[in-house]
């Protein structure tokens, strides 16, 4: 007689019993057990709490146990789209499948409970094996006993249910695959919600991992083998693909204009992926920049290419050349300038990057020293906007400030030096230090007859680097004063300066944005092309800087902060208490805001906020009804008043 014993309580000393650490192991083990064909598994300490505590352990188990005791007849056949399309095409009845229907037995499991020692146990069969589950406290010490206790049980019962099951006759509708997927007519109403709501999480599913698949692999292999093919005509005069420096001189430019007729030239940084076409689109505006989502061929591409901005309006010959770049997941494009740093510069890596090279097609190639490693914000409620796209200067002081103005915001100090004569380029891409930022990397054009080489010993991190007001209210600190080229050298502050003095005529005034930058992803959006020089007749600038500017906050109709302040000024929001009216409780929700960039809600949890412009604040309310105990129903039926509703029922304050 082979008996199995389990259980589900704690392992006692000199027993050979199997335990199970973990309820929901029972179903494996049983399983495990039912292999071995033993004539009885019994279950120690199974359950407690009488029939519903068996049935809540063992009803999954019982369920299992059925589906596989009986073989369901065939009730799917193929639909016949031959004779559907044959039939539609000589304009026939389609020989759709006439609904039909199977009978067949369907065998239930029974459970017979038995008493034992004053308490019920239950016995089933799982496949060709009887199982008994004992409850809790109950030990299988006398296992013939309740061997033979289970097999009496059994045959006093199998006229009725032969080897522990119950028969019964059930009917299946046999279907095709349109009818089990495809609403019909003569589908009832939740038949049909069934059908669509799978028919829509289909589409859904399919829509999701086409897009995934697409940015995951489709994208990546159809911009890798652009770039390969691109590496190929650049490099094909050669012999080979290698990205070296000494064959950016030899490029094929005849085979990459007759590609593409808009290229200005190649870039290549060492130690990175950087090493791809630059192009320029003379359509571009600032609603529209074509290479933003086009690669080099003129493909539609999210990787899109690097390509000159239109303010640049020169070129290649611009005094501040701005190019653009995606920032990929996979580190292609201009994803590699993220290796510069985060919040701090990398110091190891831009040792071993100080310069990056260009090649143009009238066959020269310079070398790039870079100045400048910054940060900046496109959102006017992340602090002042600094506009690092200008294309042009009206004058070389104006230049200059420009140039002081991308060091002091840099990362690294850099052992170059600049004057008014020299060139630069900034390389553009987007970062997430904080909303939508961008990472700029300014170098300017190497002299003739200067050393392309750059003492990276003398570079050093700055630690007063100039942010957007957003990194302080993160990260604490105090903002450092931006004062201008011309005071800094002056009082003998600037050590990067090899220029004239005598040649800094004309304005410092930087150019200003006038509208938030808002185009997507590398293309910062609409900034002005520097301002011109005022004329007497005209009325000077105002520096935003030196004027005031109102806040307003209005709680319920009252404007509780009314006041002119200083630009940059921190200002205190009220708190705002909770208050009850017409048996609801109204709490603050959110700030209504206007003047702070495209933003039209603030957090409730936002206490103070930096005033750069002027702003509106007004308190929303969340309505919420007070639970009151119920009152008797009056006599007589109660008139039903309406009245306009009021500042707070509305829930919003405008």
């Amino acid at each position: 007689m082979n008996i199995q014993v389990l259980s589900l309580s704690k392992k006692r000393e000199n027993d050979k019993t199997e335990y199970i650490p973990f309820s929901f192991m029972l179903e494996r083990r049983l399983k495990k057990a039912a292999g071995k064909n033993p004539d009885l598994i019994i279950v120690e300490n199974s359950f407690s709490g009488g029939e519903e505590g068996f049935k809540s352990r063992f009803a999954f188990i019982i369920r299992h146990a059925e589906s596989k005791a009986q073989k369901l007849p065939k009730t799917r056949v193929k639909t016949d789209f031959k004779g559907i399309f044959k039939a539609l095409k000589n304009r026939e009845k389609p020989p759709f499948h006439q609904p039909e229907t199977v009978t067949y037995e369907r065998k239930g499991v029974h459970v017979f409970s038995i008493n034992i020692l004053e308490k019920k146990a239950y016995t089933f069969n799982l496949g060709s094996t009887r199982v008994l589950a004992l409850p809790r406290g109950m030990k299988a010490y006398h296992r013939e006993e309740l061997y033979r206790r289970v097999c009496s049980v059994f045959e006093e019962n199998s006229a009725l249910y032969p080897d522990g099951y119950s028969i019964s006759e059930r009917t299946l509708r046999v279907t095709t695959f349109f009818e089990r997927h495809i609403p019909l007519r003569r589908d009832s109403k939740s038949e049909l919600v069934r059908k669509s709501v799978m028919l829509a999480a289909i589409c859904v599913f399919v829509v999701a991992g086409y897009m995934f698949l697409d940015n995951i692999l489709f994208a990546p292999l159809q911009n890798a083998a652009v770039q390969s093919e691109i590496q190929t005509i650049a490099y094909q005069q050669n012999g080979s693909k290698s990205s070296g420096s000494k064959k950016l001189q030899k490029l094929n430019w005849k085979g990459l204009k007759a590609t593409n007729s808009e290229i200005r030239g190649w870039i290549h940084m060492k130690d990175t992926q950087i090493n791809y076409p630059i192009v320029q689109n003379k359509n571009d505006n600032k609603d529209f920049q074509f290479y933003l989502h086009h690669n080099f061929k003129k493909e539609p591409s999210s990787y899109g290419a690097i390509f000159i901005d239109y303010r640049s309006k020169k070129g290649m010959k611009s005094k501040n050349v701005v190019i653009h770049g995606h920032s990929m997941d996979d580190a292609s494009m201009f994803g590699d300038l993220l290796k510069f740093g985060r919040t701090s510069i990398d110091m190891g890596f831009y040792k071993k990057t100080p310069t990056f090279k260009i090649s143009t097609p009238d066959g020269k190639t310079s070398t790039y020293k870079i100045i400048s490693v910054f940060k900046s914000n496109v959102y006017t409620h992340q602090g002042e906007y600094f506009d690092f796209y200008c294309g042009s200067f009206k004058s070389k002081a104006q230049f200059m400030n420009y140039v002081y103005n991308l060091r002091i915001r840099s990362l690294v100090n850099c052992p170059v030096t600049t004057n008014e004569r020299d060139q630069i380029v900034s390389l553009v891409t987007c970062s997430y230090e904080f909303e939508k930022f961008r990472t700029v990397v300014v170098a300017r054009k190497c002299r003739k007859n200067e050393s392309e080489t750059v003492d990276v010993g003398a570079a050093s991190p700055n630690g007063s680097a100039v942010w957007p007001q957003c990194y302080y209210s993160r990260y604490g600190g105090t903002r450092p004063t931006i004062s201008t080229f011309k005071k800094e050298l002056k009082n003998g502050k600037i050590n990067w300066y090899d220029g004239n003095k005598k040649l800094l005529k004309g304005s410092e005034q930087l150019p200003t944005t006038v509208t938030v930058p808002t185009e997507p992803t590398t293309a910062p959006t609409t900034t002005t092309q520097p301002t011109t020089t005022t004329k007497a007749t005209e009325k000077p600038t105002v520096d935003p800087k030196k004027q005031s500017y109102k806040i307003q906050v209005r709680v319920r109709g009252k404007y509780v902060i009314n006041k002119k302040v200083k630009y940059n000024t921190k200002v205190k929001l009220p708190e705002i208490k909770s208050f009850k009216r017409g048996g609801f409780l109204y709490s603050l929700r959110k700030w209504k805001v206007k003047g702070f960039g495209k933003r039209k809600y603030l957090s409730r949890a936002v206490n103070t906020i930096i005033v750069c412009n002027d702003v509106k604040l007004a308190a929303v309310y969340k309505k919420t009804k007070i639970k009151t105990a119920s009152k008797p129903k009056p006599t007589k039926p109660a008139q039903t008043v309406t009245e306009a509703p009021t500042e707070a029922d509305e829930g919003e304050e405008e």
